[in-house]
């Protein structure tokens, strides 16, 4: 009977078993390594294509901001012009306004209508005066109430008065005048009498 002895056999089975799993493990490591450097790879380049488009949005924040400080320096100056041609508007309203009363009350002031006395006292305004008849007084009323630079005309007396050359109705009147108009009252102004002639009627 011959022994044929299996053991070198079986060593040598269990050698290659042992190779093959080597070799399988080296490539599923190898291919593991792989896939994990693919993926440094790619997140490496996206880390450099964020930190450029980063760089990028700075620089453009940057120039923004640069901006929104020069129009800031710009409104600081409209506003500084706007005010500078507030006050200059004013001082001229105001140095116009006693010229334009004193006219307006000129114009308005009807042929047969006298003012013997005129005071102005922290804008109020009183007026006296004579006229030939009530209806003459009436059309001064009329007349004052156009102009923007007199509000709340209102009459405080009539009575009557002898003079030399006849009688004539002795009135007060009472009123609120503004020197500085508001800049579209000056610009298009109340509507004026157009002659002395339409007054008197």
């Amino acid at each position: 009977m011959i022994r044929v002895n299996l053991l070198p056999v079986k060593e040598l089975l269990a050698a290659i078993r042992r190779r093959r799993e080597l070799t399988i493990g080296g490539i599923v490591l190898g291919i593991a390594g792989l896939i994990i450097a693919a993926l440094f790879a790619h997140q490496y380049y996206e880390l450099i294509s964020l930190n450029s488009e980063l760089a990028t949005l700075r620089s453009e924040i940057q120039a923004l901001n640069t901006k929104v400080k020069q129009v800031g320096d710009l409104q600081t100056r409209i506003k500084e012009f706007t005010a500078k041609h507030k006050v200059i508007t004013d001082l001229k309203r105001k140095k116009a306004g006693p010229v334009g009363v004193m006219q307006s009350l000129s114009d308005a002031t009807p042929t047969r209508l006298w003012l013997t006395e005129f005071k102005e006292i922290g804008g109020r305004l009183s007026m006296n005066g004579i006229a030939a008849d009530n209806q003459t007084v009436a059309d001064f009323l009329k007349a004052l109430a156009k102009y923007p630079y007199f509000r709340d005309v209102e009459l405080v007396e009539t009575a009557q008065s002898s003079q030399d050359a006849g009688p004539y109705k002795r009135f007060a009147i009472r009123a609120s005048v503004s020197y500085l108009l508001p800049a579209a009252a000056a610009a298009t102004p109340g509507a004026k009498p157009s002659t002395k002639q339409e007054q008197r009627g």
